[in-house]
């Protein structure tokens, strides 16, 4: 949701997710110029130090996580 703000450039849409909130928190947000490769998979065990900081939603738990960095 835009909240009515027109995302008319990169620019513009890199400016405003670094401007929004949400829950009084701001996020860090960079512009990725590099092309990723698909079919590239993290392991488990990489994964696994960042997994305690996950809260997945019980609606859409595949793909709706929040990530709490405390």
């Amino acid at each position: 949701m835009t909240n009515g703000a027109i995302l008319d450039s990169v620019e513009t849409a890199v400016k405003w997710a670094s401007n929004m909130t949400w829950k009084g928190i701001k996020p860090i947000v960079n512009l990725v110029t590099t092309t990723y490769e698909t079919g590239v998979k993290v392991l488990a065990d990489a994964l696994k130090p960042y997994k305690v900081f996950w809260q997945r939603s019980e609606n859409l738990p595949k793909w709706d996580i929040t990530i709490v960095p405390y």
